[in-house]
């Protein structure tokens, strides 16, 4: 389905607008392309089939699509783009799995790196493009891969589908100028914009929301600590909905410990290594983002599932699972004095859904403070379904705490079905 589409009359264009009503999202990254389409019923949305192909660029591709009636798996042997890699994913969907190209109604986009430009989704025409290439050079593993799949599900489509931008970025645009600002010189920080923009800010707005709905608490009162442990970690503060200070910055490098990135570190480190190691400026930060974290501490893996189950035996292991958790605990310390006190702690990503030994690492730190734990609880709270949240704390914590499998794709549609309803 091409772009001569969008030459049709204007009686066929409406004919088929009724039929349209699925939302397509797309998370397009250097090395993978996730896909999830949702259908519209009755004001809500239902998920269809999550894709996810791994591989792209390389010689050898796995693609996994997955329903709530049935799993297949696919491999490939041929290097692909990410215009192919859509393709051949809606195709195998359109054979396997009843994908109808001719009833999407929009796409969804996620895009790391909103900038001060974009503070909130918005639909995607050529102005909103150029102002995503010129922001490329804040993040630009994650904006190109964004423009990649931007224009591959353009030249799918045509013009006749919207395509939505959802940025990870816009939830951390309400911080206050002390949480947001570096204390660097302001006609400089200005100039550029130099800021603290905060990232995964899709996974923690899902957190807040989910658990608003799940607790009763009163949207406006609400205040909770999230926590997104993945390959990429990042913590927020929110209050009323409103993040008040997360903790990546101007990139995703600042914060915790990461798989690969080192989190906070003393500026006068990236100096230091240009002199002692000969490295240049970017040389150190592909060391800072790509060799340290967990691979740097452990020596080993920057796999926190290899690194738990070495964790009794190896000192490198258990130095880099210590000192992730000791980060996250002064982070959470922090944002209980920032919020005044917290109503919930929740955790979310990969490595906080899935690793009941990091969630006991972190919260152990937390007794002093009244947080109980409860060691059964923890220990089944793994593998949850997207969306659900199950409690791990004991019932005499001061505070609850909380497991959410976050879901980033849904939140993405919720979003496209908002502006679209709005339009």
């Amino acid at each position: 389905m091409g772009r001569g589409h969008a030459r049709d009359s204007g009686l066929e264009v409406a004919i088929l607008a009724k039929k349209r009503r699925q939302i397509l999202v797309l998370n397009s990254g250097s090395s993978s392309l996730k896909l999830s389409l949702f259908d519209v019923e009755r004001q809500s949305l239902v998920r269809l089939f999550d894709a996810h192909l791994k591989g792209l660029n390389h010689t050898e591709q796995k693609l996994e699509i997955v329903s709530s009636t049935k799993k297949e798996n696919y491999s490939f042997e041929r290097g692909m783009g990410v215009g192919e890699a859509l393709r051949l994913i809606l195709e195998t969907a359109e054979r396997d799995f009843g994908f109808h190209p001719s009833k999407v109604a929009a796409i969804g986009h996620r895009v790391v790196h909103g900038g001060e430009k974009f503070q909130s989704s918005i639909a995607i025409n050529a102005e909103v493009r150029a102002a995503l290439e010129a922001l490329s050079e804040l993040a630009p593993l994650h904006n190109d891969a964004s423009l990649a799949g931007i224009k591959a599900a353009f030249d799918h489509f045509g013009d006749l589908v919207p395509e939505i931008a959802v940025f990870d970025t816009a939830f951390h645009s309400t911080m206050p100028e002390v949480a947001s600002h570096y204390a660097i010189d302001h006609t400089i920080a200005a100039k550029y914009p130099i800021k603290r923009y905060g990232f995964h800010g899709i996974s923690h707005a899902f957190l807040w929301e989910t658990y608003v709905q799940s607790s009763g608490q009163s949207l406006s009162e609400a205040k909770i600590i999230t926590l997104h442990l993945g390959n990429g970690c990042s913590m927020a503060a929110i209050k009323g909905g409103r993040s008040i200070d997360t903790s990546m910055g101007f990139t995703p490098t600042e914060g915790l410990v990461m798989a690969t990135r080192s989190g906070d570190i003393d500026a006068g480190v990236i100096e230091f290594l240009c002199t002692h190691e000969k490295m240049s400026p970017v040389e150190v930060l592909n060391f800072l983002n790509l060799q340290s974290g967990l691979l740097g501490l452990s020596g080993s893996s920057s796999n926190m599932e290899v690194l738990v189950d070495s964790y009794e035996t190896d000192g490198g292991a258990r130095l880099a699972i210590d000192l992730s958790c000791y980060r996250a605990i002064k982070y959470i310390g922090a944002y209980l004095a920032v919020l005044k006190g917290a109503d919930a702690l929740i955790f979310s990503g990969g490595i906080g859904e899935n690793s009941p030994k990091v969630r006991e690492g972190i919260l152990r730190g937390m007794e002093w403070f009244g947080v109980e734990m409860s060691s059964s609880a923890n220990a089944k709270a793994v593998g949850l379904p997207l969306g659900q949240m199950r409690t791990i704390s004991a019932a005499s914590s001061i505070m609850p705490v909380y497991v959410i499998a976050t879901d980033e794709n849904l939140f993405i549609a919720k979003e496209v079905h908002r502006l679209k309803k709005g339009s």
